[in-house]
């Protein structure tokens, strides 16, 4: 999409000369549909940003704004009043600020400022995957995803980007995600298919159970295409975007703070798609699930007792259990197909997959999370990130 501008540079701060603040430009009367934190101690640019979005001026382009090494959280006004400064000078774009990093320092104005001003300088010079190196902190890779699907002959363009790694379970929003579509739709529908595509995918993952201060999640349709939503192919769109989430999401899990597994889980049966996420969730968070899984020890009396450790209500006769397509339990028993040898192999595997059954309802919901290693505790004991 040669619409949409990017320009980085460093601030040869907390990670020397690699790339750090991002500037992404997209034209004017693009649609941008934002999702951020419900974490009660929002960052600061969390709170510009969402108040920036209700006033989008349409006669400027829009500039998103992205800075790596320091989170501008837990800084009180004066938080608000470096945002203010730092971009005053701005006057021709509608400015959306997002920052990652640690919590409770205030932003290095004059070196900030002075990477900003490169970044700007730069906009167009840089690539996707400069925007995805720079607005990583614990992250080990770029995560960047591109889809493009033909609808009446022509082509609808779609790339994603987020950074993430840990302090991750996020509600209504992600880490950082920035997906990009050439589509044209209204912004109510964007919003619609943006709080869709959230749902099954970055509502749906955990590795330690931490809400940020600063998720957000952002999905722009610059309307350069010359295809535009309709009933006849909002499916397909749907679908191609929930991918793009859900694949984002499974790198974000793929890339965690020490981890060595990804661990899926999917419960079914129960009255409501709420219930099965309550009960997955509840697997997802448990400590000793997720040690059980980094020791490679398939230990089924640690999910059995995360199921029930929830207030779900269940006929515990109907509780089915599978590792992949072994089968654990059957109707609350010990399946004779089932051996330790059997449920070690399943263990061993990079990603390992959890099915729970405990109804006859047609409800489902899968969650993604890692294993809990040594280096995670090490990691974010060691120092501060």
């Amino acid at each position: 999409m040669k619409e949409v501008k990017i320009g980085c540079s460093s601030s040869y701060q907390k990670y020397g000369k690699r790339l750090d603040t991002a500037i992404i430009q997209v034209p004017r009367n693009s649609k941008i549909s934002g999702l951020f934190t419900s974490n009660k101690f929002p960052a600061a640019p969390v709170k510009v940003a969402k108040r920036n979005l209700t006033n989008l001026d349409k006669k400027k382009k829009t500039a998103l704004f992205i800075n790596a090494g320091n989170a501008n959280a837990a800084t009180g006004p004066e938080g608000l009043k470096d945002i203010n400064k730092m971009f005053a000078n701005y006057k021709d774009v509608n400015v959306l600020p997002f920052s990652t990093g640690v919590i409770g320092e205030r932003l290095d104005l004059q070196r900030y400022g002075k990477s900003f001003f490169n970044a700007y300088k730069n906009l167009g010079r840089s690539s996707w995957k400069n925007f995805a190196t720079s607005i990583m902190t614990t992250d080990k890779k770029e995560k960047i995803v591109k889809k493009s699907i033909k609808i009446k002959g022509e082509t609808i363009n779609f790339i994603g980007v987020a950074k993430g790694s840990a302090m991750i379970e996020p509600n209504m929003a992600t880490m950082l995600s920035f997906v990009f579509t050439d589509l044209k739709i209204s912004k109510l529908k964007l919003d619609k298919i943006h709080r869709l595509a959230c749902e099954s995918s970055f509502n749906s993952i955990t590795i330690d159970g931490d809400q940020s201060t600063n998720d957000s999640s952002l999905l722009i349709a610059t309307g350069s295409s010359l295809i535009s939503l309709s009933k006849a192919n909002e499916k397909k769109i749907l679908e191609t975007l929930q991918d793009i989430f859900y694949s984002l999401a499974e790198k974000i899990v793929l890339d965690a703070e020490g981890a060595t597994k990804l661990i899926s889980i999917t419960v079914k049966g129960l009255k409501t798609e709420n219930e099965c996420k309550t009960v997955a969730k509840n697997i997802a968070n448990s400590l000793l699930v997720k040690t059980a899984a980094f020791g490679e020890d398939p230990n089924w009396g640690r999910i059995l007792m995360a199921v029930g450790n929830t207030n779900i209500s269940f006929d515990e006769k109907q509780f089915n259990l599978k590792l992949g397509k072994l089968q654990v339990f059957r109707n609350n028993k010990l399946s004779s197909s089932y051996s330790e040898k059997l449920g070690l192999k399943e263990f061993k595997k990079r990603k390992i997959e959890i099915v729970i059954k405990l109804g006859d309802s047609n409800k489902t919901s899968k969650v993604l999370t890692s294993d809990l290693s040594k280096d995670y505790v090490s990691m974010n004991a060691d120092y501060r990130s």
